[in-house]
């Protein structure tokens, strides 16, 4: 772990970069204060360091009492440890009874042992981490504690200079990625473990399993062989009894074929002679119905022919009221720019109550023409169809009377 004062590593760029936005300018009454906190703190350090221990004594003293709950913790592993086997092999044979409670219960017993097998194996684990070596530890305190007074002495010459405290801001900061980055790893190795732990579980079980699955195959294997032969005599019996009895089923079938071959030969004698008297009446009524046929053709082209003549008359007539409609609505549009025209000469005489009324009944009359000429249009329609009624009517009346003749 990166301590406070370390700073033998270099610090990212991307913590400095922070470390410079977060950093405020100091006021002088919050720099002196600082310093003189730093400046005090230096002078302890320095105290701090003339200061021996006997580092056989120490050892001695703490290598005894770890010893002894090292020792203890070792003994309570290797029990939980022997359980621990004990639970699984038991699990093997709770897992093929009727039965699971005990095996539930197993279950639960088993996640509780392993849960303190974890816990004892990392409480060794950090014993035997922290089994003190004084003549290390001194080494390593004293090189903390120069890089912790370079880093103060960096930040008394930065609030001197900048009145900042950049340098212990960054020390914290990367004191601080560091530990999340440690934290990070030891957690990934912690789920490698388990998920190691649990796969050797589970190809233990598989290999258990295995072993069974294939001792029942072998004894389902050795029935079916029993089986197949048994089966074998059956079917050759079988097949005798009914190779005799298909010949004589066979035999009885083509008789009763034979003798319906020779019925449906006589009815088909007397079909193909009733097809060829319906190809006769079929031959007569396609004659009549072609002469029917023509005989309608040239009506249809005689009809069609006066439909033509009809229509181009209609369409002459339809051209001229369109032509008649085009010529009022000239008129009427010269007589509307007309009527505007006095209109807007009115306007700039009268107040705008007499222009209000004047606009009513300009409204009223060209709506008024247009109601009358509404009323020319749908006449001139009604008598279109009227006449395309009566033309229709004859139309039909003659065609009847043709029939008749």
């Amino acid at each position: 772990m990166v301590g406070v004062g370390d700073t033998s590593g270099k610090i990212p760029p991307e913590i400095t970069r922070q470390a410079t936005e977060k950093c405020t300018q100091l006021t002088p009454l919050e720099a002196a204060h600082i310093y003189a906190i730093l400046k005090q703190t230096l002078e302890k350090l320095a105290l701090v360091g003339v200061i021996t221990v006997d580092p056989k004594v120490q050892a001695h003293e703490l290598t005894q009492s770890v010893g002894e709950e090292i020792s203890r913790m070792i003994a309570e592993q290797k029990k939980l440890e022997g359980r621990f086997e004990e639970l699984v092999a038991m699990q093997h044979v709770l897992r093929h009874q009727p039965n699971k409670t005990k095996l539930m219960e197993n279950q639960n017993e088993l996640q509780k042992v392993a849960e303190a097998l974890r816990q004892s194996t990392k409480q060794l684990c950090r014993n035997l981490k922290d089994n003190p070596n004084v003549a290390e530890n001194m080494l390593k305190v004293a090189s903390e504690r120069q890089a912790l007074q370079l880093l103060l002495s960096g930040c008394l010459n930065e609030i001197e200079v900048f009145g900042k405290l950049q340098p212990l801001l960054e020390s914290v900061m990367a004191q601080e990625a560091a530990e999340q980055a440690m934290e990070e790893t030891i957690e990934r190795e912690k789920n490698t473990t388990a998920a190691v732990r649990q796969l050797r579980n589970d190809l233990r079980e598989e290999k258990l399993d295995h072993e069974e699955r294939m001792k029942e195959k072998k004894k389902g294997l050795v029935a079916l062989k029993e089986q197949l032969k048994t089966l074998k005599m059956d079917t050759a019996v079988s097949t005798r009894y009914l190779s005799k009895e298909l010949t004589a089923v066979n035999e009885h079938e083509r008789r009763l074929q034979r003798t319906q071959l020779q019925d449906l030969l006589k009815e088909l004698g007397l079909v193909q002679q009733q097809i060829d008297i319906e190809k006769a009446v079929h031959a007569t009524q396609a004659e009549f119905l072609r002469q029917i046929a023509a005989k309608m053709q040239e009506d249809s082209v005689s009809w069609a022919s006066r439909h033509d003549e009809d229509l181009a008359a209609r369409e002459k007539e339809l051209e001229m009221l369109k032509q008649q409609h085009a010529r009022d609505l000239l008129e009427l549009k010269k007589a509307e720019e007309k009527f505007k025209m006095e209109q807007a000469l009115k306007r700039e005489r009268e107040l705008k109550a007499a222009e209000e009324r004047e606009r009513a009944e300009f409204e009223d009359m060209r709506e008024a023409r247009r109601v009358q000429a509404a009323i020319i249009i749908q006449a001139w329609w009604r008598g279109y169809r009227v006449r395309k009624a009566l033309a229709g009517g004859g139309k039909k009346t003659k065609k009847v009377s043709k029939k008749k003749k």
